[in-house]
């Protein structure tokens, strides 16, 4: 089998549990005969690297970033993720199985084109192995969760388990936060593998208490620290050594360490509280053959590589029940587990435990991991659950993050042809170039063209219509007096027969591939109503704009897709969607997506540019003001209540965290009125 594992830390580039997972799983497919090539990202790769370790093909890149695609950070990463998949696929095939980690959404951008059908992607299988997913750590960090990137990071790591045709989590614990954070999600569990170390010859354990982990709200620092300060303060000598990265302190504005050195200074002069940073193994070793006793004090984790880590080495531990700690731990048998409030009290107890009962504590410790993560049964139990999804068939419903509730839609035909609209007024220096460009698509695409001159008045676009029509010949041309964009639009949407209907104003232009894939979409799937995709600018701007499939809350909060240029099930639009006229100054093709979400709607964005959306500087998006917007924000907010109040405390967080809505352009970059917290 052909096994491509994407990956964000890989030894011996990283250390962190990540990287120890990933080189695991790597070398264990290895040795079962499988060709298999890590994908890591990595700054300090300079361009892209290929190397072998141990018989394993590592791809380190650094250098896929295009300046003219509006992507953030780790937006852009997952983009770029995908496109070294694609540049192996098309210079030697595709893999049997592609596996990712969820963190940071790294597999979010291949995902998206393998369930729009992307021809390179849609019959490879993709399975996510969770970690810890930033959208659940960032409440208990108490980060900026709302505030974009890292709200749209989040979104990201949604879509790729929503997305995967299978998910293993390590642990029970995390695998039910996730089925409550993403009801109906299927999660498989299967422990990490691990393999337990040679146990050192010699230890020498001292009276030292041991924290290894990065300095992290959610990994209970701070719980552990304030459990400490009332023992010391009692008489209690023995100290602790914190070994790991510093991180932010969000609350505080500072870091974790800084935060430290200042409130527990007097701890830290007795010596009492050690600070060391991330070390190497060889060195953490040392740490763990001398620690009388190690804590884990979390307020929530996964399956901590340094819970194995410490129970291999026979130590003692003390862990809180809040993660997959509790599934290994038995305990006053191979450690400790209790509630945060009771660390303080299991500390001083696992403190008093004799050599004997340190050693059988220990010992035991080291028999519960080498059973439960045991490498080779655990190589079974995957591959049983891959065997099982290989050959799984494409399911026939969009994976949404939140669908919209809804009253049954109308049954629609999946069969017929393509009606494309064309809105004119007074553009005929541009007409006939959107109609070249439709010129292009398909000739096995059946379709007709239907041309709604909105009453244009000047000599040039006349001129351009009589052209067009003779020019044309399968152009319908409809005349009518001017009554603004909407009701061209949908008028010409009443006069369409085609079971599908597509919108292309008169100075844009289309890409050939882009209508006959985004009606294999709406064929394919059952909850699709419309299909967009991004936008590559032209004119006097040529950046490429990344457009997103449209959900609640941020598709309420700013407008997610080409919403000018959208594919749709023409029956839908007509009964849920046609523009309103009341949005006279524009935006009425976003409130349209917004009513259509309202009826249970849903809408795909193709993660390609395939609209050509020409920047002109009188066009009538560059009459925009901020008058007018909130004018015509405050309509949307009223024409569609219902669905804003079902999401109204998300919406306000947003408006907090990121300002108003026509501020910003893009949720992967930090909002402009803000500023960024890292």
């Amino acid at each position: 089998m052909k096994f491509w594992l994407l990956t964000t830390e890989y030894p011996p580039f990283f250390g962190g549990g990540i990287a120890t997972y990933a080189g695991l799983t790597a070398q264990l497919f290895s040795d079962y005969g499988h060709e298999v090539t890590v994908i890591v990202y990595d700054e300090q790769a300079q361009g892209r690297k290929e190397l072998v370790i141990e018989g394993i093909r590592v791809i380190r890149f650094s250098s896929l970033w295009d300046s003219h695609l509006m992507l953030g950070y780790p937006a852009q990463l997952s983009y770029a993720y995908a496109k070294i998949v694609e540049d192996l696929i098309v210079r030697e095939g595709p893999p049997d199985l592609i596996e990712s980690q969820e963190y940071l959404g790294i597999a979010a951008h291949l995902l998206q084109r393998k369930r729009t059908l992307d021809p390179l992607f849609v019959n490879i299988p993709v399975i996510i192995t969770a970690h810890n997913p930033k959208f659940l750590l960032d409440p208990i960090d108490r980060a900026p969760t709302y505030q974009f990137p890292d709200y749209w990071t989040g979104e990201l790591e949604r879509f790729s388990l929503r997305a995967a045709d299978g998910v293993i989590s390590p642990s029970a614990f995390l695998g039910t936060a996730l089925t409550h954070s993403l009801p109906d999600l299927s999660v498989e569990v299967i422990p990490n593998p691990y393999r337990v170390p040679p146990q050192p010859a010699k230890t020498s354990r001292q009276e030292r208490l041991l924290y290894v982990g990065r300095l992290q709200l959610f990994k209970g620092i701070l719980d552990l620290l304030e459990a400490l300060v009332p023992l010391w303060n009692d008489g209690f000598t023995w100290p602790l050594d914190i070994v790991g990265h510093d991180s932010p302190y969000y609350p505080k504005a500072t870091s974790f360490k800084s935060y430290i050195e200042t409130r527990y200074q007097p701890y830290l002069r007795k010596g009492l509280i050690r600070l060391h940073p991330a070390i190497s193994p060889e060195e953490l070793r040392a740490f763990y053959a001398q620690a009388g006793c190690v804590i884990l004090p979390s307020r929530f984790d996964n399956l901590p590589y340094v819970l194995l880590e410490a129970m291999s080495y026979e130590c003692v531990v003390v862990a809180t029940q809040s993660g997959g700690q509790k599934e290994v731990i038995i305990d006053g048998e191979s450690g400790f587990l209790c509630q945060a409030e009771h660390l303080g009290r299991t500390i001083k107890r696992a403190t008093e435990l004799s050599l004997d009962q340190q050693a059988t504590m220990g010992h035991q410790a080291r028999t519960r991991v080498a059973s439960w993560t045991d490498p080779e049964s655990i190589y079974e139990k995957k591959m049983d659950y891959i065997r099982s999804l290989l050959h799984g068939e494409q399911p026939r419903s969009f994976p949404v993050i939140r669908a919209t509730p809804s009253s049954e839609l109308i049954p629609v035909s999946k069969q017929g042809h393509l009606s494309i609209v064309i809105p004119f007024y007074n553009l005929g220096p541009y007409l006939l170039e959107t109609l070249d460009s439709l010129m292009q698509l398909p000739s096995s695409l059946n379709k007709e063209i239907i041309v709604v001159d909105d009453g244009s008045t000047d000599g040039v676009s006349i001129a351009t219509l009589r052209k067009a029509a003779r020019t044309y010949p399968d152009t319908t041309i409809y005349r009518t007096p001017n009554q603004g964009l909407a009701r061209a639009r949908n008028f010409g949407a009443s006069k369409a027969t085609g079971t599908f209907l597509a919108f292309l104003d008169a100075d844009d232009k289309v890409d050939p591939r882009y209508y006959p894939r985004a009606i294999k979409i709406l064929q394919h799937y059952d909850n699709v109503s419309f299909v967009g995709c991004w936008a590559q600018y032209f004119g006097v701007d040529h950046h490429i704009w990344p457009t997103w499939n449209p959900e609640p809350p941020y598709a309420l909060f700013h407008n997610p897709l080409n919403t000018s240029a959208l594919v749709y099930l023409r029956d839908h639009f007509l009964a849920y969607g046609q523009n309103d006229p009341e949005m006279e100054y524009g935006m009425e093709d976003y409130e349209s997506l917004i009513r259509m979400l309202s009826h249970g709607c849903h809408g795909v964005a193709i993660p390609e540019p395939y609209f050509f959306y020409r920047v002109r500087p009188h066009s009538m998006s560059r009459e925009f003001n901020q008058a007018n917007q909130q004018y015509l924000y405050r309509l949307i907010v009223q024409k569609n209540r219902t669905l804003y109040m079902q999401y109204a405390d998300e919406l306000f967080f947003l408006f907090n965290a990121n300002g108003p809505q026509y501020s910003v352009d893009n949720p992967t970059v930090p909002p402009p009125l803000m500023g960024a917290w890292h």
